[in-house]
């Protein structure tokens, strides 16, 4: 008789790095639900664990190393029968990395959803197998794939693109994803239709390497901006908001959909990297300091209360003490609602890698710190504008240790990325619910309201 964890064997899923990398780990994990495979969420518990990697930077790449390893631990003491490590990890490293970890049991690569199974069935059996493609086809998923939930219910990101047609002299991503690939606009509006009669999802986040790009390949422009109005017409979204976007191709159109549909959340998250011209240059982003600057006042004007998130790498090679001082001053009259940073980090198989005039990792580490206390004290300013305001919030969770009070996120918040609101409620409050809160105080990054007739 074959025993159950042999004919239909228990499975986790870790997922590491961005939202467009979560996307394919619930595509994985619906799959291998459909086919049979019983999930847990608790990898000690599991026959087999897949691990859906990252390698977008060394931080990123060392994180998935020591969960991978972590896993293989686990199957020595006898907690795992198979590990199984897919993604960006195996795509950019193919057979160096599958010499080097001899312990563990399939390889699959970017597009390996149609194979997952097999290779977790073919592992449990002994087999070592890996799937990889030296061109990715990253949408092997189909028009309609199953997706098993790694998000709350009430939000859900919304892959609409992979790959990239920009070639950043600091980035890796088209050499792992390969050139820019969109779904087609009608797959991608009736996913979204079937997230929210499926989960009950109130917010989409739509994200892909460039979504400003959207569609240029497939229908020979932009299609943004028509994706997002017609996202916008599926009942029972309340909010959509709009990641990854290049500063190039904020449109016009763009600008527009994002004024006029008042379910689409007044936020873009838009990348500019830097702000000296030089710089730019070194980073082949194709634009310059005064072609930003004229993007954010026409986007400001053309969408009031509108939140910018942006993105910053700090220590690119070529970067002197003045091209850094300019950044600051830029970051200082521009004032970004939302700012994460980076320290450059060279990657194999960039040009920039190649570049001369590194910037000491000390001198790296003081500029980020100098950086971010700056952005600090603009979120803290921007935040404190806030009180006695009267906002919708979007309710994520309770607050376990705290009766009465909630986890929230208004408009201009993305979850995992941006700030929080703390919401007192004398009433519970749902996930997913939108209610009316008003502020009370504010600190660097996040919210304290209370819930307006609860």
């Amino acid at each position: 008789m074959t025993s159950p964890a042999l004919s239909s064997p228990t499975v986790s899923l870790i997922s590491l790095g961005c939202p467009r990398t979560l996307v394919d780990s619930e595509v994985y994990l619906g799959r291998l639900q459909q086919l049979g495979f019983r999930r847990t969420d608790t990898v000690e518990q599991a026959d087999v664990v897949v691990i859906n990697t990252c390698a977008f930077v060394q931080e990123a790449i060392q994180e998935s190393i020591d969960a991978v390893l972590q896993a293989v631990e686990l199957k020595k003491r006898g907690k795992l029968k198979a590990v199984i490590v897919a993604g960006c990890l195996v795509q950019r490293f193919k057979q160096d990395l599958i010499h080097e970890l001899p312990e563990v049991d399939g390889f699959v690569g970017v597009d390996g959803f149609a194979d997952i199974d097999t290779v977790v069935r073919q592992a449990l059996r002994g087999q070592r197998p890996r799937r990889l493609r030296a061109r990715p086809q990253v949408f092997d998923w189909g028009d309609h794939p199953a997706r098993a939930a790694l998000t709350p219910s009430h939000y859900a990101y919304l892959k609409i693109s992979e790959g990239c047609l920009k070639g950043c002299s600091f980035c890796v991503i088209p050499k792992i994803k390969g050139p820019l690939t969109s779904r087609p606009l009608e797959a991608i509006v009736d996913e979204a239709r079937g997230l929210v009669e499926q989960r009950g999802v109130k917010e989409l986040i739509v994200v892909g390497q460039d979504t400003s790009d959207y569609g240029v390949e497939r229908y020979g422009r932009p299609r943004i901006a028509e994706l997002l109005a017609a996202l916008a017409k599926v009942d029972g979204v309340q909010w959509i908001r709009l990641l990854y976007c290049h500063p190039r191709g904020v449109s016009p159109e763009l600008m527009e959909v994002l004024a006029g549909e008042p379910r689409i959340c007044k936020y873009l998250d838009m990348a500019i990297e830097h702000a000296d011209t030089v710089v730019l240059a070194r980073m082949n982003r194709g634009i310059d300091q005064p072609r930003l600057r004229a993007t954010i006042d026409t986007l400001r004007a053309r969408v009031p209360g509108i939140a910018l998130r942006t993105s910053i790498i700090v220590g690119f090679p070529g970067e002197t003490d003045a091209a850094f001082e300019t950044l600051l001053t830029f970051l200082q009259a521009v004032q970004f609602e939302r700012l994460g940073a980076f320290q450059y980090s060279p990657e194999q198989g960039s040009a920039a890698v190649g570049y001369p005039d590194h910037v000491p990792a000390a001198v790296k580490q003081a500029r980020f710190d100098r950086l971010m206390a700056l952005q600090q004290s603009i979120a803290a300013d921007l935040n404190a504008r806030t009180l006695g305001q009267v906002v919708d919030v979007l309710i994520d969770e309770p607050i376990p240790e705290a009766p009465g009070q909630f986890y929230g996120r208004t408009r201009a918040d993305c979850p995992d990325v941006d700030g929080l609101v703390y919401v007192h409620s004398q009433t519970p409050l749902a996930p997913g619910a939108i209610v009316p809160v008003r502020m009370t105080d504010s600190y660097e990054y996040d919210l304290v309201g209370t819930a307006v007739g609860a």
